[in-house]
């Protein structure tokens, strides 16, 4: 039963923070529909960066940077260019799922353990029965995932910035009449949410309780 709980929660922590990143973005009011091709294509540069260097978190950086790419486009074609949110998505989207299949073949079947994240047990809280290794014996990025659900809770609900962010989306008139800029706040907030989903697609790769 430990085991169980604890693989449910390591395989939900990429989930939460693609969670997370759709949710910033679709709350400034850009629909990011690419994210199948961006967390696959995500997933595979993590996995490729951290194989060929042996450095785990540069393999996080990388797959960020792809998911902000993505998300980077979808906000060009959208915002600047006025193009249909979900053609451009399912577009990425194809184009993401393409690339990872045909990069990906040469590294299909190659060992991971050794650079995957390594658990970091929290002590004290660990060693508590039935619920301390379930709950605390995960590594830093299942940690990080859930204290993101905490803090984008936060930051969108009980922080100026949040409002703003929430204004953005729901009624930018409004929210340009008071000053705020509108589609500077929608780049940064897209492009936030595809780092995130850059990192969920890492995590699926470089997690040892998910892929080793």
């Amino acid at each position: 039963m430990e085991a169980t709980i604890a693989t449910i929660i390591a395989a939900a922590a990429p989930l939460l923070f693609v969670t997370a990143g759709e949710n910033i973005s679709e709350k400034s009011g850009v629909i990011n529909l690419s994210l199948e091709g961006s967390l696959m294509l995500s997933a595979l540069t993590g996995f490729v960066v951290a194989f060929e260097t042996g450095n785990t978190w540069g393999g996080f950086v990388a797959a960020a940077l792809v998911g902000g790419g993505f998300a980077l486009m979808v906000a060009f074609a959208s915002i600047t260019l006025w193009l249909n949110q979900v053609a451009v998505g399912f577009a990425l989207a194809s184009l993401g799922i393409a690339l990872s299949s045909f990069l990906g073949s040469g590294y299909t079947g190659k060992p991971g353990g050794p650079i995957a994240v390594p658990p970091m047990d929290i002590p004290v809280l660990s060693e508590l029965p039935l619920l301390g290794p379930a709950l605390f014996s995960h590594n830093v990025v299942v940690y990080a995932s859930l204290l993101l659900v905490l803090v984008v809770w936060a930051y969108m609900y009980r922080s100026r910035p949040g409002l703003s962010l929430q204004g953005v989306g729901e009624r930018p008139e409004a929210a340009h009449a008071r000053g705020v800029r509108v589609n500077r706040l929608r780049y940064v907030y897209t492009v936030l949410g595809g780092l995130l989903v850059g990192i969920g697609g890492a995590a699926f790769t470089l997690d040892a309780k998910l892929g080793w």
